[in-house]
């Protein structure tokens, strides 16, 4: 897979945008895939979404909207959904499908991503056929996701990509900040995804901008 994908990777759903209706959330997130942004990963964990009609929907209008735009589409855990659509790849968690069955059940050129929260899981991923990159973390503290595990810092991230033999492409996950991205790009990431770094940015095209130009510059 080309790694530059993984560089501006955006996760949300409309779990992230509470205060607005789905109608605004839909156009929030076509808004977002302008900004500049690479990936966009469809985690629709709002209620009366998860198994629905409405659900497989939103997630083709997404999808039309990020293949305009250029953007990389993703969907979050559900094989299903990503198999219907048709996605560009399928994540999943260490608590999720069991990554090769995920492997095994999904075309080639559908990417394949797992998260890896430790160096456990980072030498037992290195061992898995036909996984495309890895998302790492969570690496700083996260109010976005209820069961995350312990944040990595600066020097776990570090110790867990030492094991990553295979260079698999690695994205970094987890409390992301303007402030701490040079620092990131020096670890040997290919790129961050965030959620509220962007979900609750008054202006996310500048947010985006900065980024590029803050990734760019540390490498």
């Amino acid at each position: 897979m080309n790694k530059d994908n993984l560089q501006r990777y955006f996760v949300a759903g409309s779990q992230d945008f509470p205060t607005l209706t789905l109608s605004e959330y839909e156009a929030k997130i076509v808004a977002m895939m302008q900004t500049g942004i690479t990936a966009y990963q469809f985690r629709e964990k709002g209620a009366g979404l998860t198994e629905s009609a409405t659900r497989l929907a939103l997630a083709r209008r997404l999808q039309a909207a990020a293949k305009a735009a250029n953007v990389r589409f993703f969907i979050d855990d559900d094989v299903d959904l990503a198999l219907t659509i048709g996605a560009d790849g399928i994540h999943v968690g260490q608590d999720d499908r069991d990554i090769r069955t995920v492997i095994a059940e999904t075309p080639p050129e559908m990417i394949v991503g797992l998260s890896v929260r430790n160096v456990a899981e980072m030498q037992a991923a290195q061992a898995v056929v036909g996984l495309d990159y890895l998302g790492v973390g969570p690496i700083f503290a996260t109010t976005t996701k209820a069961d995350a595990a312990e944040p990595l810092g600066l020097t776990g991230l570090t110790t867990v990509l030492a094991h990553n033999e295979h260079h698999l492409p690695t994205v970094g996950i987890g409390g992301i900040s303007l402030a701490t991205l040079p620092a990131l790009a020096r670890t040997g990431l290919d790129g961050v995804a965030v959620v509220s770094l962007l979900s609750q940015a008054p202006d996310a095209t500048t947010v985006v901008q900065e980024m590029a130009s803050l990734w760019g510059m540390a490498e």
